[in-house]
């Protein structure tokens, strides 16, 4: 977080920001009339220009409520002239040619200004001409009123010049174009507040409340002084009126009530029907902030953006969003270090997509074997080997996303493995066609056994030369067909993926040269800290992934994991981690219980604010709309924030089966993919089938 900003505004941005906001939902609310924004005003010394404001608004309101005072049923029992006297006193003078006012007796009161040498004239004199002008009956607190309310007028145009003050300041400091309210339920209450939903105060005139919320509304949109200055004082006319002639009961105040009314109305209409629009337009342009993509190197992929700092450090995201397209991720695997890397995101929020990008990335600039020893429940890995291509909106803006990135789409080398057990079958073929990129694995028991991964290797080597690559570069990836075995308690699919880990950390020692990386989407499955049901299943599949992880650096070997529940990810795994990428994380007042803080305390920053900022951003839920990261590099002790790009490849696709997208890409091709059926799948048998019938390891 910048020091300067935190230095002029005296506290957190966030801090300053939610304050400001329920003001604003406090005004909108009339709670507290035109002192509320006051009290807020006083404590804001880092604007020089508030003090006459505040002086202004406070000697105003002070005026307005002393004259209300004397207007109570108990002191209009007094004589006549006592009140006159009383409310002559109180009202002063006035210099009509310079403006200067001088309150007290007129026994000690000058006649002449003290400015300018004018004559000064009793204000109650100048009230009573204009009343007798407009016919209305004369009482001692129809004058003071009349007076009364042309004060509150002058505080409330304070009040919105205040308002205009703090939110243009807030924006100057906070490096915006022009002050908005991101929170969608701050500006949802205070909709609700104007449109009568909720109720707010209720000790105050409509029209005041109607006022308040001008200062808010109109601020926001923008209303010249002009304009706001005239909407105000016709507001207050109807309240001066109205207040004359119903409480007052004066009698000719009932005309000019009904014609402040209609002028007010009038008026009203007009000003707000300009707010409408601009709020509208202004929403919108919150919701499609300018977004801007610095040069990239036409031709090589990038896995993410850079979003600049200043653009979100405040804790409030810009609305110009800056990119630096990041072709440096610190993800490649060197001699004395193995960068490990974690997403941890809620069910949905894109952890696949992310992983899809850096395998992408891994892949092409590297040239990895990549191998996810259990893929994800939509398979998406599946339909990497096709380009990505245009077959609806979504993918036409993703593969328009590319284009802007000068990068085009193109499949990677895949290899599918499916392990079966002894007359096993694949239940559902549109969930899982067969391709010419399967291989059936039949194995006797998932809790053990062995591959030969020469072999799967050899496979995905001959996959890659229809790619145009000489080595066994692309993705290696391990069907999940969701088995669980109630008999027995087993999650058929964990225990596969920890055998095959198994297998391939064998292959691996021997073939360190190799650039290769470990892909494991939802880790929890199969790595829970949380070892209650299953426990030996459990403890075992756990202990095979954190064993794997402290031979991966010793190995050179990349490792990327996701998980929807980072408590339940064993500590040993956590704390390993280079790289780790979060978003959308829960958040509960028990910190061992709240997602967010039991991350942000695990890692070490150089600038500890950064913790506050990156919290109340998380809470808030200002990325919900939109793909953003964060990104904590330990070697950086930094938190940044990124936009993976999209992969080059096909993605899983949820209004759509495997299949279908599938024949949708033949189809624009004319290439064929799928086969017809499982039976025609090359089966690869595991090390115990082949050794028990002496028959080659394909057929």
């Amino acid at each position: 977080m910048s020091l300067e900003v935190v230095s002029e505004l005296g506290c957190s941005p966030n801090i300053f920001l939610d304050a400001l906001a329920k003001r604003l939902v406090d005004a909108s609310a009339g709670r507290g009339g035109i002192e509320v924004l006051l009290q807020f005003f006083e404590v804001l010394d880092f604007i020089p220009e508030l003090a006459p404001i505040r002086r202004s608004i406070k000697l105003n309101s002070i005026f307005f409520e002393t004259a209300l005072g004397k207007c109570d049923k108990e002191r209009l029992k007094l004589p006549l002239q006592a009140r006159h006297n009383e409310i002559f006193d109180l009202l002063g003078f006035k210099c009509q040619k310079c403006g200067f006012e001088s309150s007290g007796s007129w026994m000690n009161v000058p006649s002449r200004c003290p400015k300018c040498k004018g004559q000064l004239t009793p204000f109650y004199v100048l009230i009573e001409i204009d009343m007798i002008k407009r016919g209305i009956e004369m009482t001692p607190e129809a004058v003071l009123m009349y007076v009364a309310y042309d004060k509150l007028a002058e505080a409330y145009i304070g009040g919105y010049n205040g308002v205009r003050l703090v939110m243009n300041k807030t924006a100057e400091v906070l490096g915006w174009s022009k002050y908005r309210i991101d929170q969608p339920e701050v500006r949802s209450y205070m909709d609700r507040y104007r449109l009568g939903q909720l109720s707010g105060e209720t000790h105050i005139p409509r029209e005041e409340k109607q006022l308040l919320q001008f200062l808010v509304r109109g601020n926001m949109a923008g209303i010249p002084k002009e304009e706001a200055d005239k909407l105000i004082r016709l507001n207050v006319e109807v309240l001066k009126w109205g207040y004359i002639f119903q409480v007052l009961g004066v009698s000719g105040a009932g005309n000019l009530y009904d014609k402040a009314v209609a002028e007010y109305g009038v008026e009203s209409d007009r000003i707000n029907r300009r707010i409408r629009k601009t709020l509208t337009e202004l929403y919108a342009e919150q919701r499609e902030r300018r977004v801007q993509v610095s040069k990239t190197l036409g031709g090589y992929y990038t896995p993410c953006l850079l979003l600049h700092k200043h653009c979100w450090e405040t804790g409030q995201l810009s609305s110009d969003l800056t990119f630096e397209p990041f072709y440096k991720l610190p993800i490649f695997p060197e001699a004395d270090h193995a960068p490990i890397e974690i997403a941890y995101a809620p069910r949905g929020r894109g952890k696949t997509f992310l992983l899809s990008a850096i395998a992408c990335y891994v892949i092409q600039f590297q040239r990895e074997l990549v191998f996810s020893p259990m893929n994800d429940k939509s398979n998406s890995f599946v339909l990497a080997s096709l380009p990505l291509f245009a077959y609806d909106k979504r993918t036409k803006d993703l593969v328009q996303t590319l284009q802007n990135l000068e990068v085009e789409p193109q499949g990677i080398p895949v290899l599918t493995l499916t392990v079966l057990r002894k007359d096993e079958k694949v239940a559902d073929s549109e969930k899982d066609p067969p391709t010419i990129f399967d291989r059936i694995i039949e194995v006797k028991d998932p809790s053990g056994f062995d591959v030969d991964f020469d072999l799967i290797v050899k496979e995905l080597k001959g996959v890659a030369e229809r790619y145009g690559y000489s080595q066994p570069v692309g993705l290696l990836n391990v069907r999940n067909l969701q088995r669980f075995d109630p008999a027995v308690n087993v999650y058929v699919d964990a225990q596969i993926a920890a055998n095959m880990l198994t297998q391939f950390d064998k292959w691996r020692k021997s073939h360190l040269s190799r650039p290769a990386r470990v892909v494991i989407d939802e880790v929890h499955d199969i790595a829970s800290a949380q070892v209650v049901l299953y426990a030996r299943d459990a403890l075992r599949t756990s202990a095979t992934i954190s064993d794997f992880i402290k031979e991966s650096r010793r190995n050179r070997l990349g490792l990327c994991l996701a998980t929807q529940r980072p408590l339940e990810i064993q500590p040993d795994i956590r704390d390993a981690a280079t790289n780790v990428f979060f978003r959308g994380l829960a958040s509960s007042k028990d910190k061992m219980r709240s997602e967010i803080d039991f991350l942000l305390d695990s890692l070490q920053l150089e600038d500890p604010s950064e913790r506050s900022v990156v919290r109340e951003i998380n809470n808030r839920g200002l990325f919900r709309n939109m793909p953003l990261w964060f990104w904590y590099n330990q070697l950086a002790y930094s938190i940044e924030v990124i936009q993976p790009c999209p992969p080059t490849f096909c993605l899983h696709d949820p209004k759509k089966t495997p299949r279908e997208i599938f024949k949708l890409y033949e189809k624009q091709t004319g290439e064929e993919v799928l086969l017809r059926s499982w039976s025609q799948v090359p089966v690869l048998q595991s090390l115990e089938g082949a050794s028990a019938t002496g028959k080659h390891l394909l057929r």
